[in-house]
Order: structure tokens, then sequence, then C-alpha cells
């Protein structure tokens, strides 16, 4: 009996005082940001939604050796026989979510890693949703764009 209410009690503290959450030192979601190539934001009342386009580029060995060995096996290739390498670019649509009262860190954030970045130089960034209008001041100071309706484009 003593043993079950101890456990209640276990359970009880942990409902209570829940663990804090940890991330990962590297954060998945903005993998590639750095190679994005067109961005779009929503702001939303509660929800900012962001979408970027980026390109990852993959490397594929190609050997040039005997026609009969089918084996694709790097180990089973001499150092002798021919190879080349062959790249590829694969294009990667991205989606990530977050509360809207933390715009301001997404935009610092946005700024410090997309907009400094050659990739987006003569670019623009799309912003809908009502908060694009209600944010469109600190949108233009963190990030240094300038403010182009729908109705301008």
């Amino acid at each position: 009996m003593e043993e079950m209410a101890s456990s209640n009690l276990d359970r009880l503290v942990e409902k209570e005082n829940p663990n804090s959450i940890k991330l990962p030192e590297t954060i998945e979601v903005f993998r590639n940001l750095k190679n994005a190539k067109r961005f779009a934001i929503d702001i939303g009342g509660s929800l900012t939604k962001i979408a970027y386009f980026s390109t990852v580029s993959h490397r594929r060995v190609t050997y040039e050796g005997d026609s009969s060995d089918k084996d694709k096996d790097p180990s089973k290739h001499t150092p002798q026989e021919n190879f080349s390498y062959e790249s590829k670019e694969n294009a990667r649509l991205h989606f990530v979510k977050f509360e809207t009262k933390y715009i301001d860190h997404c935009l610092d954030f946005i700024a410090a890693n997309l907009i400094n970045s050659d990739g987006m130089e003569g670019k623009s960034i799309k912003a809908t949703g009502g908060g694009a209008y209600k944010y469109a001041n600190l949108i233009q100071s963190k990030l240094g764009l300038s403010y182009v309706t729908n109705m301008q484009t």
C-alpha cells in the first residue's frame, strides 16, 4: 500500500514539475536555410508560418572499370580504375511554424541567417496574413526591406 502511495505521489510531482524540453544543438527545421532561393512568411494572429525553397547538392561516384562488374560497392573497386564524381542538385521545400508572439526573435534569426546571405541578394520576401500589415514596420526595420502591398505588385 505504501509503495502504491509513493508511486502516485511521484506521478503528481511529475505533473506539477515537468521536465523542460531540450532542443538539439542544430535545429533540423532550419537546415539548408543558407541555400534558400525563395522565402515566404504568413503572419497570423497566433501562428506564423514560414516556407522556404532551398537546394541540396549530392555527389555520387561513377566507376569506369570492368563493364561486367555491376556491383557499385566502392570497396570492391581497385584504385587503378577510372572514376568520376557526378554532382546533382535537388530542390527541397521547408515549412516551419511558431507562435506569433515570438515574431521579434524570428525576424532577428532571419536577418542573421538569410537576408545577409548572397543567395537572397536582390530578392524579395513575400509576406501575407493579417500580421504582414500589422508588423510591416517591424519587418522593415529588422530586415531592411521595403514594404510593397499586393496592389503595388
